[in-house]
């Protein structure tokens, strides 16, 4: 299987090598990096909405040290909103991941540099001949 990274950075390397092997993978490819920009956007979202969740429970455990129960309640409803926000996310994040995954199993691996284009095997290049 193919790496993401790889494909993210080497897209027309990848869309030209699978043309060789007569696959037009151009859609292909364009929706695996859709996808994954998706997910990593959908990463970096719920990486900052658990922060601010932790960030706001310490302030709560703060909060009620101070005996300022009032506005401990206050951020205790923001903290639910937050996880739940949070739990959505995830979800989605995970969805994404599952997807992308199953895409990239559709791409077959990259031909060597010395496969010839072609579509039968008439097109390929005798290397070696025995007798």
């Amino acid at each position: 299987m193919l790496q993401i990274a790889f494909i993210r950075e080497n897209q027309e390397k990848v869309i030209k090598a699978l043309a060789k092997r007569n696959i037009d993978a151009k859609s292909v490819v364009e929706e695996v990096v859709q996808l994954d920009e998706n997910r990593r956007a959908t990463q970096v979202e719920l990486d900052n909405t658990l922060s601010e969740s932790n960030k706001l429970s310490k302030d709560i455990g703060e909060l009620m040290k101070a005996g300022e129960k009032s506005k401990a309640a206050i951020l205790k409803e923001k903290t639910v909103s937050l996880k739940e926000k949070s739990k959505e996310l995830a979800e989605k994040a995970e969805a994404l991941a599952a997807e992308l995954t199953n895409k990239l199993y559709t791409l077959p691996n990259l031909p060597a540099d010395i496969v010839p284009e072609g579509k039968t095997p008439d097109d390929n290049l005798n290397v070696f001949q025995e007798g």
